[in-house]
């Protein structure tokens, strides 16, 4: 048995929803909500994927693949939602010349949210 981890990857998931509920919020607040959502996500899903032997983390960029195509391969819509989430990611923290909604913010939230209840 594996030691319980130190950083509880739902407490990204509490950070994003204060971001992208308070009222005023600029894009740097917008931008790390929709990033830390996923990061939430992804974390806690490849915690559980790797306790279940589903997945071995290589501890490099490639565990992005290996937890969506993991999850994928269990059926359901939860490895293309952590997709989109991942793709949306990356454009909030590379493209500066992206827009990011307080909506937008909030969606990224809610699926986020919808596919860790469900892992």
């Amino acid at each position: 048995m594996s030691p319980s981890p130190l950083f509880d990857p739902k407490d990204f998931l509490r950070l994003a929803r204060g971001l992208a509920q308070q009222n005023g919020a600029r894009e740097a607040e917008l931008r790390t909500a929709v990033s830390r959502a996923y990061y939430g996500v992804f974390l806690q899903a490849r915690e559980m994927l790797a306790s279940s032997g589903e997945i071995t983390p290589t501890g490099t960029g490639r565990d992005h693949e290996l937890v969506i195509e993991a999850l994928r391969n269990r059926g359901g819509p939860h490895g293309d939602e952590l997709d989109k989430l991942r793709r949306n990611r990356n454009r909030v923290d590379y493209n500066l010349m992206a827009r990011v909604t307080r909506r937008e913010a909030r969606q990224a939230l809610m699926t986020a949210e919808f596919v860790c209840n469900r892992l």
